[in-house]
C-alpha cells in the first residue's frame, strides 16, 4: 500500500536556466575565485537511485500498517552547489530551509517578508566580500529593514549579448518599512530597490540561489539583525531518515521477488508495503557490496543466501 508520493517538478525556469548554462560564458566567468552554481562534474554516485527502509514488523503493531514495513526511494546527491547534477538539490534543501526561517519570523511578528536588491556603487566592486556584506548591513540598517537573509551574487546577466559579467549585488529577504533610499544613495552611491512582496518566498530562494554566487569556504546566503542565529530560534525540521511510525534509523535496503532483484523505480516514493522479499544490505556479510552487485552476488552464493 503506497503511502506517498513525493516528486519535484521542474521550475518554469529550467528550460531557461539549461540554455543560459550552455550558450553563454556561464561556465567561464569567474572574480576572485567567484563562480556560479553547476560548473563542476558529478561524483560517482551522484544520481543513483537507492532505497532505504525500516524492517522492524513488531515495532509497527498496534498501528493502521500493522504487518507492514516503510521503504523510501531517493536519488543519491552530493548536495554540493557547484555539481551540475546535484546543484538543484542544493538549492531545494537551502531554500527549504530558508523559507520555514522566513515562514517563523512571519508568524511571530505579523509582519509580511519583502524582496529587496541593494548594489554598491562602482567604485567598492573590488572590496573584499566580508567588507561589502558589513558595508550592506549598515545601508539596511538605515532603510529600516529589521532584518533577514542576504544572498551575494557577484554577475549580472546582459541579455543584449547573452553574457554574464562582474557586477557585486546583494538579494535581501526580509522585514521593515524600507524609506531614507534616496538619501542614501545621495549620501554614498548605494542603490536599493524595494521589490515588495512575493507570490512564493520557497520560489523566490529557489531562483536567486539558482545564479548566486559560489565560492569555497564562504556562505552564499547569510542572516542579519532580528533573523540572526542569535535571535530567531527556528524549530528543527523532521528528520528525512527515521521511520514515522517507529522512529527507527532507515537502513539501506533492497527487494529480492521472483524475477531476481528489483531496482527501485527512478522517482521518491514513500509507502508501506508487505515484507516478503526485503532485506537489508548489510544484514550478511554477502551484502556488503552495492545495492546495484546484489543480484550477482545473489547468483554467485545462493545456496548460502537461500539458507538465511
Amino acid at each position: 500500500m503506497q503511502l506517498k508520493l513525493e516528486t519535484y517538478p521542474a521550475s518554469k525556469r529550467s528550460k531557461n536556466f539549461e540554455e543560459i548554462h550552455e550558450s553563454t560564458n556561464w561556465f567561464e566567468i569567474e572574480y576572485d575565485g567567484w563562480h556560479l552554481p553547476a560548473i563542476e562534474e558529478p561524483k560517482e554516485d551522484c544520481g543513483k537511485w537507492q532505497t532505504k527502509g525500516c524492517l522492524n514488523v513488531p515495532g509497527h503493531k498496534g498501528t493502521q500498517y500493522e504487518g507492514k514495513i516503510f521503504v523510501k526511494t531517493f536519488q543519491k546527491s552530493c548536495f554540493r552547489a557547484s555539481c551540475q547534477l546535484c546543484y538543484r538539490k542544493w538549492m531545494g534543501r537551502e531554500s527549504n530551509k530558508a523559507t520555514r526561517r522566513i515562514e517563523t519570523y512571519e508568524r511571530k511578528s505579523g509582519e509580511p517578508a519583502k524582496h529587496i536588491i541593494i548594489s554598491p556603487p562602482s567604485w567598492v566592486h573590488d572590496v573584499p566580500l566580508r567588507e561589502l556584506r558589513k558595508s550592506a548591513y549598515k545601508i539596511l540598517k538605515q532603510v529600516n529593514c529589521k532584518g533577514g537573509t542576504l544572498i551575494y551574487h557577484p554577475f549580472r546577466f546582459q541579455k543584449e549579448i547573452q553574457r554574464w559579467y562582474f557586477s557585486p549585488h546583494f538579494h535581501v529577504i526580509g522585514f521593515g518599512w524600507i524609506s531614507n533610499v534616496e538619501e542614501l544613495y545621495n549620501q554614498n552611491g548605494w542603490i536599493v530597490k524595494n521589490k515588495g512582496l512575493r507570490d512564493s518566498i520557497f520560489g523566490t530562494f529557489y531562483y536567486q540561489l539558482s545564479h548566486a554566487g559560489i565560492k569555497k569556504g564562504y556562505h552564499t546566503l547569510t542572516w542579519f539583525g532580528d533573523l540572526s542565529y542569535s535571535k530567531l530560534k527556528v524549530e528543527e525540521e523532521p528528520n528525512p531518515d527515521v521511520c514515522p511510525l517507529c522512529f527507527a534509523k532507515l537502513r539501506p535496503v533492497f527487494h529480492y521477488g521472483l524475477f531476481g532483484w528489483e531496482p527501485p523505480p527512478e522517482t521518491e516514493v514513500e509507502m508501506f508495503v508487505d515484507p516478503e522479499g526485503w532485506r537489508i544490505v548489510e544484514s550478511n556479510p554477502y551484502h556488503n557490496a552495492p545495492i546495484s552487485n546484489c543480484h550477482a552476488i545473489y547468483k554467485k552464493h545462493k545456496p548460502q543466501y537461500d539458507m538465511i
